[in-house]
């Protein structure tokens, strides 16, 4: 018996020869049990998704099963012929983003969010002070900048470092002290009771005034007149004076920048 049939077929078309009908699946013509019964075979042929291994249809009315996965949920519905997915996951409402954070790690310790919509909450610590609003964070440091004993600085601190020891490079420091009101000593470099101090113009001598309390200090002229050139003093706050301002000070540290041009007996 000769079947003729159709030269470019689709799937579906069908072909009746007798009491038997032929069916096209894509590939080749199948026999079906009667017209009344006919099915669209393979009604899916191959499903891809990025990353996995395909779906097959394995045989001509196989059937794909759509399964939902963690926090999802499918509905049907056959007088619509419609597939409904929802995510059931979390209950932040509409919008709502679960799980915005799950762990921040601090210096030491973590804070591990123990809901999904749990708060986190920034409280500021010392000299710290925090404010939200319109959606922004604000820091803002509440202390005092700078200290006269370096307090926050460890190493400053441990080797008994202020401010106005460390404020201008100095060829060296001279510790000065005092012998009642008659004389001066300075000895940290010089022995004796108003030693002859020697000094360098154009270079920077350091007087450390710590230990002179009461007894005001002065650079003077080789006429005993204040010599008021170059000099520049740093209170133990970091307050810095300079020229006239600078002399008959007690405390902190005073900079003596000789000038180049000098030479001679100072006071």
């Amino acid at each position: 018996m000769a079947l003729n049939f159709p030269a470019s077929p689709v799937i579906g078309d069908s072909y009746a020869s007798g009491n038997t009908t032929w069916q096209y699946d894509g590939v080749a013509w199948d026999i079906v049990q009667s017209s009344s019964s006919l099915v669209i075979p393979n009604s899916f042929n191959t499903i891809t998704v990025d990353g996995q291994d395909n779906v097959v249809a394995a045989t001509t009315n196989d059937i794909l099963t759509l399964v939902a996965g963690t926090n999802v949920t499918m509905t049907t519905d056959a007088a619509t012929d419609s597939i409904t997915i929802n995510s059931s996951g979390g209950s932040g409402g509409s919008g709502a983003v679960d799980n915005a954070w799950l762990t921040i790690n601090g210096d030491t310790g973590a804070v591990v969010a123990n809901s999904a919509t749990d708060a986190l909450t920034i409280e500021g610590g010392t000299n710290i002070t925090t404010s939200a609003a319109n959606d922004t964070l604000t820091i803002d440091f509440s202390g005092a900048l700078g200290s006269a004993t370096f307090s926050g600085t460890t190493d400053a601190s441990t080797a008994s470092l202020s401010v106005d020891k460390i404020y201008m490079h100095a060829i060296c420091m001279l510790v000065v002290d005092n012998t009642g009101t008659s004389a001066y000593t300075f000895n940290s470099h010089y022995s004796g009771n108003n030693p002859t101090i020697y000094g360098l113009a154009g270079t920077t001598i350091a007087f450390d005034l710590s230990l002179i309390g009461g007894h005001p200090f002065e650079i003077q002229s080789p006429t005993s007149s204040a010599y008021n050139i170059g000099v520049v003093h740093v209170a133990p706050d970091g307050t810095v004076s300079t020229g006239a301002n600078a002399q008959g000070k007690t405390s902190g540290t005073l900079y003596w920048q000789i000038p180049e041009s000098i030479s001679g007996t100072y006071r």
